[in-house]
């Protein structure tokens, strides 16, 4: 009788541990989920937002339960923002990740209208780091990317800066940084117009993603 009760504990014991095992088990794998959801999501998100902050635009925000609120992106990074409910999703402080989306203002056809003119129209040459001549490029084929063609509103845009590059990167990075021959090398900058006048940008720089969407002409 004993030896039976001591089974019958032994076993008992042995089921508890067995149960937290699965809980434990069970628990990581549903937060390795969460983070690698998070995570996913971030990639992808952060290039709506890192084109807002750019561009100086608002964000409109909403969460699974309906509300909705907006971030001011004049006076404060807004990807420190979303960075940190991100961290909070995955640290379980937050429930749900937020839907994000640009708020268009007065500027943002005069952006597309500049970005569309510059991929077309800025070159980029110069010399390799074995004294190479690299004859003037677009910004599109230095960087490994499609033939450009115009974007007419946001959602062109977001769904061109989505694209991937020959690298394997998306587009809004490989911009971020636009130098000789897909590098951060300096380079010769120059604006090329359609009847074939050229005025030097820069005679050795760079340019970076918010030029992209200036007035060079």
């Amino acid at each position: 009788m004993k030896i039976f009760k001591k089974s019958i504990v032994i076993i008992t014991v042995t089921s508890i541990l067995t149960l937290l095992f699965i809980v434990i088990i069970r628990i990581e794998y549903l937060n390795e989920k969460r983070r690698d959801k998070a995570l996913k999501y971030y990639n992808e998100i952060s290039v709506t937002v890192i084109l807002a902050d750019t561009l100086g635009m608002d964000l409109e925000c909403s969460d699974n339960k309906g509300n909705t609120w907006v971030m001011n992106g004049n006076n404060t990074s807004l990807l420190d923002i979303v960075t940190q409910d991100i961290a909070d999703y995955i640290s379980g402080k937050k429930k749900s990740l937020h839907s994000y989306k640009i708020i268009e203002n007065e500027n943002m056809q005069k952006y597309i209208d500049n970005f569309n003119d510059n991929m077309k129209h800025i070159r980029i040459s110069g010399e390799n780091g074995a004294g190479i001549p690299i004859p003037p490029n677009t910004i599109a084929e230095g960087e490994g990317m499609e033939e450009f063609k115009d974007i007419s509103n946001l959602e062109g845009l977001l769904t061109y800066m989505h694209k991937i590059t020959k690298n394997g990167e998306y587009y809004l990075y490989a911009l971020s940084v636009v130098g000789l021959d897909g590098s951060g090398h300096n380079g010769k900058i120059t604006y090329v117009s359609d009847n074939g006048e050229e005025k030097i940008l820069r005679d050795s720089g760079r340019l970076s993603l918010f030029d992209l969407f200036e007035n060079w002409e």
